[in-house]
């Protein structure tokens, strides 16, 4: 076999755009091995499967290379392998491909729509794959446009992170659309850029597609939606919008309706309180028992949707103060471990959980006795502070590997580094000020004075944070203290915090 053009080759796709299709049409190729999600954290290569090439998952989180080492030893001197990598797959593996010229890269999109749409069926029905149209699972799905501003967000950072990576390098890709998948010229030319020596002389069908027709067929609500898109600019029709950082800072920020205050907010830290203050610098009460409630339903705050929405809101609200809120970096890894691990509710990270259970030790009461919200109930099965404290922990450490690319992990927004989110922000506009845990009265008092009102009342920065079962100041110890300085280090720094202390309000 002739000298190849690359080692192996990543798809760089995300979920539901055709990357099925395209692995099964590869593997048509008598000199091309396409595996599955070979770095999916709850798999290898495809559901149910333990090991892969001889290696099992443990040995893959703990050295990517070997799974790639093995790959390529199986296919040495037969085939080109290659396989398919999404957004949230183990970063270490992104990293190897996208810095080695050796490795090709095949990036593969779809409108970002269709993606939603066909995502949102499959978690409805539970089917991710048709082998035949006999097998089909229909549904219909209701639009969110919040929810789809994050999937887009999200999606777009991830293409926008490689396509960095590629410039910056000097590097370049094989790029394909959906609809290019079924087409014979385009997969024989992508075959021939691989260095197969084949060409297929048809494309055998391997997979049906699971949710043909149209989208007015498949959304419920489908002119709400059709109106929602056309408000938030049209993003939705080429997924070329607004680059990742930008995009990802837009979706966090609260815009007051009437005075010019924006508000960008960090992942993880208790922002509540400021919503309702901000609901309060626009005349509403911000004591309202139903406020959250109607932050989801009609929010009484703008969120600009691109950066379109932005500059108008900035041109009607001329000299705006626009300013973020950074948590004390112990609160906020706390409040994370509580809300996301400890909790088994809707926001759990269960996945990530069990994660943490197998590979750190992480040693938590049933999900049943932590609903109870019972500290009774927890003592009596041996849980208490100490524990709670070895629990946190282990998160800790959990959280040091992670932030540092040694885990499969992905790096989740409520734990990434402050500083990173302020660095986005300010990439789309200058803050006026970055307020710290325990000093948003005083700041609110600053911004009563630039706005020249005495009527705001700032009562509901008073109010008490979260509480848990266990408070932290009944786990924190120097230890903790210390491990999260080892981990924020460099929001310690920017931001200036002291050592975490009891009873830091807003």
């Amino acid at each position: 076999m002739p000298a190849r053009p690359f080692r192996y080759f990543v798809i760089l796709g995300s979920m539901r755009t055709g990357s099925n299709l395209l692995q099964r049409t590869l593997d048509q190729f008598a000199d091309i091995t396409c595996y599955g999600e070979l770095f999916n954290p709850n798999f290898i290569d495809g559901p149910n499967q333990p090991d892969r090439l001889g290696v099992s998952r443990s040995q893959r989180d703990t050295d990517p290379d070997s799974l790639i080492e093995a790959m390529e030893r199986a296919n040495h001197g037969v085939a080109v392998p290659g396989y398919r990598y999404f957004d949230g797959h183990d970063p270490r593996a992104l990293n190897l491909a996208l810095h080695d010229r050796s490795i090709g890269k095949v990036i593969l999109k779809r409108n970002p729509l269709d993606s939603f749409v066909s995502l949102k069926i499959a978690q409805t029905t539970g089917q991710w794959m048709l082998g035949k149209a006999r097998g089909r699972k229909s549904a219909q799905i209701q639009f969110d446009i919040d929810e789809y501003n994050s999937y887009l967000a999200r999606s777009e950072a991830f293409y926008a992170l490689i396509e960095t990576a590629l410039q910056t390098t000097g590097q370049a890709a094989f790029r394909l659309k959906y609809p290019d998948v079924q087409e014979l010229d385009v997969i024989n030319g992508l075959g021939r850029w691989l260095g197969s020596e084949k060409s297929l002389q048809r494309i055998e069908p391997t997979i049906e597609r699971q949710n043909p027709g149209s989208l007015e067929d498949k959304v419920i609500n489908f002119e709400e939606m059709q109106q929602a898109l056309a408000k938030a600019g049209g993003l939705h029709r080429t997924g070329e919008g607004t680059s990742g950082d930008r995009a990802g800072g837009l979706r966090f920020m609260h815009t007051c309706r009437r005075s010019p205050v924006l508000f960008a907010e960090v992942p993880g830290t208790d922002a509540m309180p400021i919503k309702r203050w901000l609901h309060s610098i626009d005349g509403g009460d911000p004591l309202r028992g139903d406020f959250e409630q109607i932050l989801l339903d009609a929010s009484p705050l703008g969120r600009p949707a691109n950066r379109k929405a932005l500059n108008d809101w900035l041109q009607t609200h001329p000299g705006a103060l626009t300013f973020s809120y950074v948590s004390h970096p112990v609160e906020r890894a706390y409040s994370t471990f509580m809300n996301h691990i400890w909790e088994p509710g809707d926001s759990s990270f269960p996945r990530i959980r069990a994660f943490l259970e197998e590979q750190y030790g992480l040693m938590l009461p049933e999900a049943e006795m932590r609903a109870t919200g019972s500290r009774e109930v927890l003592q009596r099965a041996g849980h208490d502070a100490e524990e709670h404290a070895k629990a946190f922990s282990a998160f800790l450490d959990f959280l040091r590997a992670n932030l540092a690319g040694q885990t499969p992990i992905r790096v989740d927004r409520h734990w990434d580094l402050q500083s990173h989110f302020i660095e986005g922000f300010n990439t789309a506009l200058p803050l006026s000020m970055v307020v710290r845990q325990g000093e948003m009265l005083p700041a609110a008092a600053y911004i009563r004075k630039l706005l020249n009102t005495d009527r705001m009342k700032n009562k509901v920065l008073r109010l008490p944070a979260s509480n848990h079962i266990f408070n932290l100041s009944e786990i924190w110890s120097k230890q903790i203290e210390m491990q999260v300085r080892g981990i924020y280090t460099r929001d310690y720094l920017m931001f200036a915090f002291s050592d975490w202390k009891p009873a830091q309000a807003a």
